[in-house]
Protein backbone atom coordinates (compact mmCIF):
# COMPACT_ATOMS: atom_id res chain seq x y z
CA UNK A 1 0.00 0.00 0.00
CA UNK A 2 1.34 3.45 -0.82
CA UNK A 3 1.33 6.44 1.48
CA UNK A 4 -1.67 8.03 -0.18
CA UNK A 5 -3.79 4.94 0.46
CA UNK A 6 -2.78 5.08 4.13
CA UNK A 7 -3.72 8.77 4.23
CA UNK A 8 -7.08 7.97 2.60
CA UNK A 9 -7.80 5.31 5.23
CA UNK A 10 -6.87 7.73 8.01
CA UNK A 11 -9.16 10.45 6.65
CA UNK A 12 -12.09 8.08 6.17
CA UNK A 13 -11.68 6.83 9.77
CA UNK A 14 -11.30 10.36 11.08
CA UNK A 15 -14.34 11.96 9.50
CA UNK A 16 -15.71 9.80 6.72
CA UNK A 17 -14.26 12.06 4.03
CA UNK A 18 -16.14 11.24 0.80
CA UNK A 19 -14.11 9.17 -1.64
CA UNK A 20 -14.71 11.84 -4.29
CA UNK A 21 -12.69 14.28 -2.12
CA UNK A 22 -9.72 11.98 -1.50
CA UNK A 23 -7.94 12.57 -4.84
CA UNK A 24 -7.51 16.21 -3.82
CA UNK A 25 -5.01 15.12 -1.15
CA UNK A 26 -2.66 13.99 -3.93
CA UNK A 27 -2.56 17.55 -5.22
CA UNK A 28 -1.77 18.97 -1.77
CA UNK A 29 0.41 16.39 0.02
CA UNK A 30 3.82 15.61 -1.49
CA UNK A 31 6.12 12.69 -0.58
CA UNK A 32 9.14 13.75 1.48
CA UNK A 33 11.96 11.62 2.89
CA UNK A 34 13.16 12.78 6.29
CA UNK A 35 16.40 11.07 7.34
CA UNK A 36 16.98 10.28 11.00
CA UNK A 37 18.00 13.42 12.87
CA UNK A 38 16.53 15.83 10.30
CA UNK A 39 13.93 18.40 11.36
CA UNK A 40 10.48 18.80 9.89
CA UNK A 41 10.15 22.15 11.65
CA UNK A 42 11.99 24.02 14.40
CA UNK A 43 10.73 26.00 17.39
CA UNK A 44 10.61 29.69 16.55
CA UNK A 45 10.01 29.10 12.84
CA UNK A 46 6.71 29.49 11.01
CA UNK A 47 4.24 26.64 11.47
CA UNK A 48 3.89 26.17 7.73
CA UNK A 49 3.61 22.38 7.27
CA UNK A 50 1.14 19.60 7.90
CA UNK A 51 2.62 16.11 7.55
CA UNK A 52 1.32 12.55 7.60
CA UNK A 53 3.77 9.83 8.63
CA UNK A 54 3.66 6.85 6.27
CA UNK A 55 6.85 5.23 7.63
CA UNK A 56 9.09 6.13 10.53
CA UNK A 57 8.93 8.00 13.79
CA UNK A 58 8.91 11.73 14.56
CA UNK A 59 9.38 13.34 17.98
CA UNK A 60 7.93 16.66 19.04
CA UNK A 61 10.21 18.44 21.55
CA UNK A 62 10.17 21.57 23.66
CA UNK A 63 13.58 23.02 24.45
CA UNK A 64 14.02 24.60 27.88
CA UNK A 65 16.18 27.69 28.39
CA UNK A 66 18.86 25.52 30.04
CA UNK A 67 19.10 23.35 26.91
CA UNK A 68 17.13 20.37 28.22
CA UNK A 69 14.62 18.85 25.84
CA UNK A 70 11.16 17.76 26.95
CA UNK A 71 9.20 15.32 24.83
CA UNK A 72 5.78 16.61 23.91
CA UNK A 73 4.89 13.49 21.93
CA UNK A 74 5.79 11.04 19.23
CA UNK A 75 4.12 10.44 15.87
CA UNK A 76 4.51 7.15 14.05
CA UNK A 77 2.88 5.58 11.02
CA UNK A 78 -0.63 6.78 10.17
CA UNK A 79 -0.48 9.92 12.29
CA UNK A 80 -0.44 13.64 11.47
CA UNK A 81 2.37 15.92 12.60
CA UNK A 82 2.06 19.69 12.82
CA UNK A 83 2.56 22.55 15.25
CA UNK A 84 -1.17 22.68 15.85
CA UNK A 85 -1.18 25.25 18.66
CA UNK A 86 0.96 27.58 16.59
CA UNK A 87 -1.39 27.09 13.64
CA UNK A 88 -4.38 28.08 15.78
CA UNK A 89 -2.54 31.16 17.11
CA UNK A 90 -0.96 31.96 13.74
CA UNK A 91 2.39 32.16 15.51
CA UNK A 92 5.77 30.46 15.18
CA UNK A 93 6.06 26.86 16.33
CA UNK A 94 6.84 26.34 20.02
CA UNK A 95 8.07 22.79 19.47
CA UNK A 96 10.59 21.13 17.19
CA UNK A 97 9.74 18.04 15.13
CA UNK A 98 12.65 15.67 14.51
CA UNK A 99 12.82 12.33 12.72
CA UNK A 100 13.96 9.63 15.18
CA UNK A 101 14.11 7.10 12.34
CA UNK A 102 14.47 7.43 8.60
CA UNK A 103 10.94 8.51 7.81
CA UNK A 104 8.65 8.85 4.82
CA UNK A 105 6.06 11.61 5.04
CA UNK A 106 3.38 13.19 2.95
CA UNK A 107 3.76 16.93 3.52
CA UNK A 108 1.39 19.78 2.67
CA UNK A 109 2.11 23.48 2.95
CA UNK A 110 -0.25 25.24 5.34
CA UNK A 111 -1.80 27.46 2.63
CA UNK A 112 -2.50 24.43 0.42
CA UNK A 113 -3.88 22.46 3.38
CA UNK A 114 -6.12 25.39 4.36
CA UNK A 115 -7.41 25.58 0.78
CA UNK A 116 -8.11 21.84 0.80
CA UNK A 117 -10.06 22.13 4.06
CA UNK A 118 -12.14 25.02 2.74
CA UNK A 119 -13.25 22.98 -0.27
CA UNK A 120 -15.89 20.70 1.29
CA UNK A 121 -17.81 20.55 4.61
CA UNK A 122 -16.34 17.10 5.33
CA UNK A 123 -12.91 18.68 5.80
CA UNK A 124 -14.34 20.97 8.49
CA UNK A 125 -15.66 17.87 10.28
CA UNK A 126 -12.22 16.28 9.98
CA UNK A 127 -10.54 19.34 11.50
CA UNK A 128 -13.09 19.42 14.33
CA UNK A 129 -12.48 15.75 15.13
CA UNK A 130 -8.72 16.22 14.94
CA UNK A 131 -8.98 19.22 17.29
CA UNK A 132 -11.10 17.19 19.73
CA UNK A 133 -8.62 14.31 19.63
CA UNK A 134 -5.60 16.55 20.20
CA UNK A 135 -7.34 18.45 23.01
CA UNK A 136 -8.34 15.26 24.83
CA UNK A 137 -4.85 13.81 24.38
CA UNK A 138 -3.24 16.97 25.75
CA UNK A 139 -5.76 17.21 28.60
CA UNK A 140 -5.01 13.63 29.67
CA UNK A 141 -1.27 14.23 29.49
CA UNK A 142 -1.55 17.39 31.59
CA UNK A 143 -3.72 15.60 34.16
CA UNK A 144 -1.24 12.73 34.39
CA UNK A 145 1.76 15.05 34.82
CA UNK A 146 -0.01 16.95 37.60
CA UNK A 147 -1.71 14.11 39.47
CA UNK A 148 -0.08 10.74 38.76
CA UNK A 149 3.19 9.47 40.15
CA UNK A 150 6.04 8.65 37.78
CA UNK A 151 5.49 4.89 37.88
CA UNK A 152 1.82 5.31 36.95
CA UNK A 153 2.79 7.62 34.08
CA UNK A 154 5.30 5.04 32.83
CA UNK A 155 2.76 2.21 33.07
CA UNK A 156 0.23 4.36 31.21
CA UNK A 157 2.84 5.11 28.52
CA UNK A 158 3.47 1.37 28.04
CA UNK A 159 -0.26 0.68 27.85
CA UNK A 160 -1.02 3.53 25.44
CA UNK A 161 2.06 3.22 23.22
CA UNK A 162 3.25 -0.41 23.23
CA UNK A 163 4.29 -0.02 19.58
CA UNK A 164 6.70 2.79 20.51
CA UNK A 165 8.39 1.42 23.63
CA UNK A 166 10.94 -0.62 21.65
CA UNK A 167 11.59 2.20 19.17
CA UNK A 168 12.50 4.87 21.71
CA UNK A 169 15.54 5.27 23.91
CA UNK A 170 15.24 5.30 27.69
CA UNK A 171 16.09 9.03 27.60
CA UNK A 172 13.24 9.74 25.18
CA UNK A 173 10.73 7.74 27.22
CA UNK A 174 11.91 9.37 30.46
CA UNK A 175 11.48 12.82 28.93
CA UNK A 176 7.91 12.00 27.89
CA UNK A 177 7.07 10.49 31.30
CA UNK A 178 8.58 13.55 33.00
CA UNK A 179 11.49 11.96 34.88
CA UNK A 180 15.24 11.60 34.48
CA UNK A 181 16.65 8.51 32.76
CA UNK A 182 18.06 7.42 36.15
CA UNK A 183 14.63 7.69 37.78
CA UNK A 184 13.09 5.72 34.91
CA UNK A 185 15.73 3.01 35.36
CA UNK A 186 14.75 2.72 39.04
CA UNK A 187 11.07 2.51 38.13
CA UNK A 188 11.78 -0.23 35.61
CA UNK A 189 13.86 -2.16 38.19
CA UNK A 190 11.06 -1.92 40.78
CA UNK A 191 8.51 -3.09 38.22
CA UNK A 192 10.72 -6.05 37.24
CA UNK A 193 11.11 -7.04 40.91
CA UNK A 194 7.35 -6.80 41.46
CA UNK A 195 6.72 -8.99 38.40
CA UNK A 196 9.41 -11.49 39.36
Amino acid sequence: MDGYEALDRYLIRLADIPRTELPRTRQVFRPVSLPRGELLFRAGEPADKVAFVTRGLVALWYSAADGRERALGFRAEDELVCAYGAVLRDSPAHATAEALEDSALLVASRPAFDELCAGHPAWERALAKLTDHLYLQQDERQRALLLDDAETRYRDFLAAYPHLAGRLTQRQIASFVGVTPVALSRIRSRMAINLG
